[in-house]
């Protein structure tokens, strides 16, 4: 390729500066720069991603015997779509969702080769949340339950904000994993939060064996510097 000098005033330039790459079309001249990712080595979906991948390498090394259980138990627990309307998961699908659910709150070794015989031992009834009663940027968080939750099993908290004002709807999409109360706990603070703004909060029952119950959502403010 012939060197141009200034290449970026000549009509006759084609190749690669500092990224972008210029060349003639049918169109006319153009200059194109290829998109980055966004991605990073650590964080929440690089990490969820990995899970995924490890349990599906997993399901491979089942056996027959061991899959066709988890087909049975698809069949005997339909899941919901975004819609709310029932379907019957696969038992590929069945075996990650909860073998991910497992991993991702309690770690590698919580993974499980064939689904659970009972369902979990608590769910949520009620969730009430209230500005923080100790330091600005904090919210209380309380609930009911359903049953009689036990240690080795969790609360999952997720948090969805900060937002401008208050909402009539959860803004699904932008819930994210907050973190984790024992299942024996009723209540938990969530602090370190922007003064002055709304946020959703959402809880549900994750059983060691990867079950989960379903959501409940709080909306409130944190406490703000008097």
């Amino acid at each position: 390729m012939a060197l141009v000098k200034n290449p970026l005033m000549s009509y006759d330039a084609a190749g690669s500066v500092s990224g972008v790459t210029y060349s003639k079309g049918p169109g006319g001249n153009q200059a194109k720069r290829k998109p980055i990712p966004v991605t990073s080595t650590m964080g929440y979906r690089p990490r969820v991603r990995s899970i995924l991948g490890w349990l599906s390498r997993i399901w491979g090394d089942l056996t027959d015997g061991q899959r066709d259980s988890w087909r049975e138990w698809a069949i005997d627990h339909p899941a919901s779509n975004k819609f709310g309307d029932p379907f019957i998961m696969s038992g590929s699908n069945a075996f990650v969702k909860l073998n991910h659910a497992a991993v991702r709150l309690f770690g590698v070794g919580s993974q499980n080769d064939l689904p659970p015989e009972d369902p979990p031992v608590s769910s949520i009834e009620t969730l009430t949340g209230v500005s923080g009663a100790t330091a600005p940027g904090d919210i209380d968080l309380s609930w009911t339950e359903l049953g009689t939750g036990i240690a080795a099993d969790a609360w999952e908290i997720q948090l969805a904000g900060p937002f401008q004002s208050q909402g009539r709807v959860e803004v699904m999409s932008r819930f994210a994993y907050k973190q984790k109360v024992a299942g024996n706990v009723l209540l938990d603070t969530i602090s370190d939060l922007d003064e002055g703004f709304w946020y959703w909060s959402r809880v549900r029952y994750v059983a060691l064996d990867g079950q989960t119950t379903a959501w409940l959502y709080a909306q409130n403010t944190p406490k703000v510097t008097v």
